[in-house]
């Protein structure tokens, strides 16, 4: 093996075991694909798979393709995987990108965050390479005039917890994380080909392209609806989590208090370690702090979504304003 290629092989391995990922960029090409795929088969939201290369501290997101849809899949889960495998082997074939660098998933109103997401994202950066993203695309928020395209990654330190589970109150508390700990946001970069390019630009010097004025709408009235229903939902199911702890704590409470009125009444000393081993049993059904950290997480993006709208829909009055003087 000559240096040259030890250098390129020692530059691939030190690029692979490097966790920092500055920036994503993706194909025009491929973003697409993406709106094209979660077109085709609403309501239903089917993900895929993203293709492409690991460079550096940048991800470089060059083709895609979608997952079979559910109920296909729920009849034989293995042809899943084999078509999965079979796709990445024919584009590898025909000289394209076949190195898988994460998933996409659409979504309405940016409600990704459960644990489902969490599991697949966690297997795709612990199995595949630590930099594997998921790219969520909203096309309800698309449909306002603003591409709602973003893509995110599990931090380092919630890998680390996730890996030891469950996930009790303690663990979580003693680790210091929030619910903006779970997910880091990584930018992305919509790139094009010199090709696309000239023909853009070749469009934007014509005059025979038909201007579209509905993102000049003044109404966001259905949008901010919708994110006003669905942050209601999160609330309600925050607050049905907070009414279980509050129960857990209650019971666990009276427990320990039965416990040390009993061992008084007998004139004894509390004995610690079977205090802790009666209350065992208690903490096994101790609700878990992972679901009211991603509705927070949830709450937290409807509200900056909302931030959003309302801005712009003040910067559209003020633009009218201005007009109708």
């Amino acid at each position: 093996m000559t240096n040259t290629q030890q250098a390129i092989n020692d530059q691939i391995i030190e690029d692979y075991s490097n966790p920092k990922l500055d920036v994503v960029q993706i194909d025009g090409l491929v973003v697409l694909k993406i709106i094209k795929n979660c077109k085709e088969y609403l309501p239903e939201l089917v993900p895929g798979q993203l293709l492409g290369l690991d460079i550096g501290t940048s991800l470089e997101v060059s083709n895609c393709f979608p997952f079979p849809p559910r109920d296909q899949e729920d009849e034989n889960t293995e042809s899943s995987a084999e078509y999965q495998l079979e796709m990445m082997r024919y584009l590898r074939e025909v000289n394209i990108d076949s190195n898988t660098v994460g998933w996409y998933t659409p979504t309405y109103l940016n409600s990704f965050f459960n644990e489902s997401v969490i599991e697949t994202q966690y297997n795709y950066q612990a199995t595949i390479n630590q930099k594997c993203v998921v790219i969520v695309y909203d096309p309800i928020k698309t449909s306002q005039g603003t591409l709602a395209l973003k893509c995110y990654r599990l931090t380092q330190p919630f890998m680390e917890l996730f890996k030891d589970q469950p996930f009790s109150r303690e663990r979580l508390d003693q680790a210091n994380l929030n619910f903006n700990d779970i997910f880091e946001q990584i930018p992305i970069k919509i790139h094009n080909s010199q090709l696309i390019n000239a023909l853009l630009y070749e469009f934007e010097s014509s005059d025979s392209l038909t201007t579209q004025f509905d993102r000049l709408g003044i109404s966001n009235n259905i949008y901010l609806e919708k994110v006003m229903e669905g942050m209601n939902e999160c609330l309600e199911s925050l607050n049905n989590d907070l009414n279980k702890l509050y129960q857990y704590q209650r019971a666990y409470q009276t427990q320990k208090n039965n416990y040390i009125q009993q061992k008084t009444l007998e004139g004894k000393k509390v004995d610690e370690e079977e205090l802790a081993q009666m209350i065992k049993p208690l903490n096994t059904h101790q609700p878990s702090k992972l679901n009211s950290l991603l509705l927070t997480n949830q709450v937290n993006n409807y509200c900056d979504q909302i931030h959003s709208f309302c801005g712009n829909s003040l910067t559209k009055l003020s633009l009218l304003r201005e007009l109708q003087k």
